[in-house]
Parts: C-alpha cells; structure tokens; sequence
C-alpha cells in the first residue's frame, strides 16, 4: 500500500509549498544584499569619521552583500542602491555642509563602483571554494569576473581622482579667492600706520563704504602701485604700523604674512604682540587683499612677495633687524623666503604644516569628510601641473633644515585638525633639530587651526616675548605693560 496519499480539494501540495518558499529565499537574500549596500554607502558618507579609510570599508560592504546574496545576479543591487544613496540621504539629513551636491553625487557613485568590486571579487572567489557541481552552476565567468571587479574598482579610484584633482586644484590655487574683512590699523586699534604701495585714501573710502570692514567687505579695493614689484612682476601690498614706543624706522622690525585665504586685514590680530616694541609690516601675499597675481602656490611664489617687502625695507627705512612671522601657509611662505634670504634673522610660525599634501588629506577627511587619499595627491598634483610649479618641493619639513643657526619659534594647537600635531609641529620640530637650528615648540592646549592668539593669548605673547629676548642682538627696550 502506497504511503503517498491523494491530495484532497483546497489542499497544497506540500511539494508545491516547499518550492514555493524555498523560492522566496533567493529573493530574501537578495533583498538583504541591498540594504547591506544602501545602509553601508550611508553609513560611510554621513557617520564615518576616518573617511581615508572608506576605500576599504567600500570593499568590505560589498563583500558581505555578495556573501548574503551568494550569486553573480545580485551585483545589479549594487547599482540600484547606489542610485538610491542620494536621495536617502536627504530624507534623512545626512547631507552635511561641508558636501557639495557634486561631492556627494560623485562620492556615491565611486562608493558604489568600490562595492561593486568588492561583490564581484567575493564572487569570484566564493565560486572557488563551492564544490564541483555548484562551481559549474555558480562559477561560470569568474575569469570575468575578478577582471571586470579590478576594472570597476580602478575606474571608481581614477574617476574620483580626476573630478577631486580638477575642483581640489581650484581651490588649492585659489582660481576664485574671496577675501572677507579690508579694515586697517586706524579702524581696528586707532593706531597711526603707512599705506605701502596703494593710496591710502582708498582705506578711508572702504571703511565708510562697509557697515563692518573688520568681518566684511564689498572689494578689497584698488590694487596695488608700482613701487613694490617682485621679480616675477606682481605688485605687493601692505601696512607699515611703527612701533608704539617711538622708536624710528631703523628700530627691529617683524614682517608678517597672512595665510591661506587671509589677507593683511586679518592678520592684524597679530599687531598687538608685537606693536609696543616694533615696526611692523603686515603683507598681502599675492593673489590676496591689494597685490597682484590670480594664483596661489603656497610659498613658492610667495617667497618673492616677502624677499620684495624686505628689499623695499631696507630701501627705505633701513631696520636694524628684521623678524619674520607667520600663519599657516604665511609662515610656510615666512620660512622658504628665509631659507635662502639671511636678512631675516629670526622666525615665528604659528600653526604650520610640515607637508602640503598631509595638511590637505587631513583637512580633506577631518573637515570635509572626504577621503584624503588619494584625493590630496590628486589635488596637489593637478595643482602643481596647472601653475608650472612643484609645490610639494617648499615643504616646511625640507626648508626649515635650511635657517642654520637662526632661531625659531614654533606655536601650534593641539586642537588642530588641519595640521595635526603629530603630522605638522613634531615633524618640523625634529627635521629642525636633526639640522641643527635653535628651534623651539609650545603648544596652545585646546587652539584650533590659525586661532592660536584667541585661545593663548596670555601664552602667546609670554611665548613671543621670551623668545625675542632670548636674541641679543635685537636690543629693543622691554614691553611697558
């Protein structure tokens, strides 16, 4: 007698259900594929802190996606949910400031090629462990495969690369700079000062013209004249501030430089450390405030702006001594002018970094949650090849080996994000001392990027004033304070 019984009216066959749901698992797993990449693309654009890393962790989604969905056809998930990253993420609010729309749009897109090399590869090599029978079913074009995952994963890397190199570029090189505050040292502190190389009428009318000059401006206003004009033909502007106890042009005086995307306007903060004590020129870098140029190359250039304010120093007010100080890229430009220019006898940098390219990579995966590799590379180089100069190649890193037995003074904070300690001020504190120059490191507890006077100030004109007076031959009467 037949065990099988008839299957009786309105009753499923239990073969019929068992297919049915065994039917539904490819489908559930596929659906789990998904979200793994929707979930894990979001998680790496709006969570994700170390964003160098992203790379691998763009790999690893779509391994696990490709572990869960256990088949080739699952990789066409990886582009719908790629498609769907956008937009999921402005519903929920992921979209930060600091991501442009292209940003994100290009950034997803190269996620979801990364992914997608990460399913195709676990593919591939899943389909090579599975036993002989499966592998026939599974594995069949798994040559194509791995060739068609290091294709994608290489156009993701060169895609990103390209579109991160041109727009980086831009803004390393400043193509479109905007310069916010124009105020002097009339304005901010009541000070008498000299308008080197531009009329300084022109100061009077953008102050009346701006409801506030110190945080905004309308221009930066009429460029400078022909009596400072570097080498390479860019005229340079600048205040010259006397100092505050009288003395005359021959007395020490500090030239300061601004840094990136600053001007002479915003580096006055600096003034009041030095104003009691010494002359003062405060310099617009080119391509910045009144001077000349439409481009910025972080020290390379820069150093004949520097080199023409102390030419037209010693020209005209003869100092005894001239110090130079600087903020961020002004004092990377501050330290390659020096290197080969022994006018400048002593150096102050306040937050400088040690590399171009590391001070761009951390800003790029601190500040813009991109990752800083190789967008940094990509930056720097396509930077370097559209000025015509190797910007790498003023490093403070290497230039400061070259000051000799001039002293430095090193102020950074440990706060900063841009140049962070361990990549920038330790870096250049060590290749100082293994080159022996007279180098010295404070360290503002809690000071962010360029903001070092607003966090220390106590600290920082205590820093200032022990190191100059720790120079003999400058000879300046001590702070009436």
């Amino acid at each position: 007698m037949s065990a099988d019984r008839s299957v009786q009216p309105g009753e499923s066959s239990p073969r019929i259900a068992h297919t049915g749901v065994a039917g539904l698992v490819p489908a559930l797993r596929h659906l789990a594929a998904f979200a793994i990449v929707l979930g894990g693309l979001l998680w790496v654009a709006g969570w994700w802190t170390a964003s160098s890393a992203c790379w691998f962790l763009w790999l690893g989604i779509g391994a696990v996606a490709a572990v869960v969905a256990g088949s080739r056809r699952g990789i066409g998930l990886v582009a719908v949910a790629t498609l769907a990253v956008y937009p999921v993420a402005a519903l929920l609010g992921l979209q930060r400031a600091t991501f442009e729309p292209m940003n994100w749009a290009v950034l997803t897109l190269v996620g979801g090629m990364v992914a997608g090399a990460g399913y195709a590869l676990t593919i591939a090599v899943v389909s090579r462990v599975m036993p002989s029978d499966r592998r026939q079913a599974s594995g069949r074009g798994g040559r194509a495969l791995v060739v068609g995952a290091v294709a994608l994963g290489l156009l993701g890397v060169v895609g990103w690369s390209g579109y991160s190199g041109y727009v980086g570029s831009n803004e390393v090189l400043l193509a479109n700079p905007e310069w916010a505050g124009c105020d002097n040292p009339m304005t901010r502190f009541g000070w008498t000062y000299e308008a080197v190389n531009y009329d300084p009428a022109d100061d009077v009318r953008l102050a009346a013209t701006n409801p506030d000059p110190k945080k905004s401006c309308a221009s930066q206003g009429t460029p400078a004249g022909t009596e400072i004009v570097t080498p390479d033909g860019i005229p340079i502007a600048a205040f010259y501030i006397p100092a505050g106890n009288g003395a005359d042009s021959t007395a020490p005086t500090i030239v300061v430089a601004p840094g990136w995307k600053s001007n002479k306007s915003e580096i006055l903060k600096y003034a009041p450390f030095f104003h009691e004590r010494f002359n003062l020129v405060l310099v617009d870098l080119r391509n910045g405030g009144r001077s000349g140029g439409d481009t910025t190359t972080w020290g390379v250039r820069e150093q004949l702006d520097v080199r023409a304010i102390v030419d037209w120093l010693e020209r005209e007010k003869h100092p005894a001594w001239i110090g130079g100080m600087g903020n961020s890229m002004g004092a990377a430009t501050m330290t390659t002018a020096a290197a080969d220019d022994q006018r400048i006898r002593a150096l102050i940098l306040d937050s400088m970094h040690a590399s171009i390219i590391t001070t761009f990579g951390d800003g790029i995966a601190n500040e813009r949650r991109l990752p800083g590799y190789p967008t940094a590379w990509a930056a720097i180089g396509m930077a370097s090849l559209r000025s015509g100069e190797d910007l790498p190649a003023v490093d403070p890193q290497r230039m400061i080996t070259r000051l000799g037995s001039r002293p430095v003074l090193l102020i950074h904070g440990t706060a900063d994000v841009l140049d962070t300690p361990e990549h920038s001020a330790e870096l250049n504190l060590a290749a100082a001392r293994a080159a022996g120059v007279p180098v010295t490191l404070e360290y503002c507890e809690g000071g962010t990027h360029g903001k070092l006077v607003e966090a220390c100030p106590g600290q920082w004109q205590a820093w200032v004033d022990g190191f100059l007076a720790g120079i003999p031959e400058i000879h300046v009467p001590a702070a009436t304070r």
